[in-house]
């Protein structure tokens, strides 16, 4: 494959912009890539740029990148604090990245880069990550975004109430997605994996009626149609952030889906879930109750549980 090569003169953003262009359409596979990994490489590829011209590293051009680039950021990160997923990620999108530019190889293993034990993680959690647990009054919350932004208010509470991720509420189609009985989520998924979840409660129901009034018409979104997709996110959490929701106060809009699959798992299994000290019941009432979340969030595997219920 041949490097993609930038515009003369017109810096790093225009030479970023020229690659992403070029290939960041395609998975490693050569598959077509979803909107969400093509955002989110795009996100942290500028992201990186941008801090290394905070280091002091002012390239012209991203074809400049080089390995004693990628030891400055991935300490920068680890610095941060940024989680094990999160820097493996990171490195991972670099490292796609690299051989974009004709450097294939150049990014080493993860642990080349940061301490070891910074990049190790584990699907199991041992810690519960909802806002209850944080001792965030979540209705309250909910109610101090909504007087900020009333349509981000609702984002989040389609979060808390379906397990939304936040992209999933921002795209969400509310009178194209209910069905009666169930909503079907089929735009701004995880990987484009459609999926149901049930309306089940008067509490859903209200709220997706609501959601409806938010909509321009019968096949527009929640979001505001006077913004782009990429303007609804950054309006999205500037307004999370005014209202204290950030990482660094340990509060983040995704503690609401831990918070619905945590509440999940008691409704069908009867108990708490193992990371709100319960003790799992039999087997097949275990299985059968994670597997159930795990449909309702987006996953395919049962394991992926352990990340939100612990085991």
């Amino acid at each position: 494959m041949k490097p993609a090569k930038g515009t003369a003169g017109g810096g790093w953003k225009t030479s970023l912009a020229a690659v992403l262009k070029a290939h960041n359409n395609a998975k490693v596979d050569g598959s077509v890539a979803s909107h969400a990994t093509r955002d989110k490489r795009a996100d942290v590829l500028y992201a990186g740029f941008k801090l290394l011209r905070e280091k002091g590293y002012k390239l012209d051009t991203v074809e400049s990148f080089r390995g004693k680039h990628m030891e400055v950021l991935a300490k920068a990160w680890e610095a941060r604090g940024l989680s094990p997923s999160t820097l493996q990620n990171h490195l991972s999108t670099f490292r796609i990245f690299a051989g974009w530019i004709g450097k294939a190889g150049m990014v080493e293993r993860t642990d080349r880069y940061v301490a070891p034990g910074a990049a190790s993680r584990t699907s199991i959690n041992a810690q519960d990550k909802s806002w209850t647990a944080q001792n965030v009054d979540v209705a309250a919350k909910l109610a101090e975004v909504a007087a900020k932004d009333a349509r981000v208010g609702l984002q989040m509470a389609l979060q808390a109430i379906f397990g939304l991720r936040a992209r999933e509420a921002m795209q969400l189609r509310p009178h194209v997605a209910d069905k009666g009985s169930y909503l079907a989520l089929t735009v701004g998924t995880k990987g484009g994996r459609d999926r149901v979840v049930p309306i089940d409660t008067p509490e859903k129901r209200e709220l997706i009626d609501k959601a409806k009034t938010f909509a321009a018409s019968k096949l527009a979104s929640t979001s505001d149609p006077n913004r782009t997709l990429a303007q609804a996110k950054n309006h999205y959490y500037h307004v999370l952030r005014s209202c204290g929701i950030a990482r660094a106060n340990g509060i983040t809009s995704h503690g609401l889906r831990h918070g619905y699959a945590n509440d999940r798992y008691r409704q069908i299994a009867g108990q708490p879930s193992p990371v709100r000290g319960g003790t799992p019941p039999d087997r097949d009432t275990d299985r059968a109750a994670r597997l159930e979340v795990a449909e309702e969030l987006g996953h395919s595997r049962e394991s992926v549980t352990t990340h939100y219920l612990g085991r």
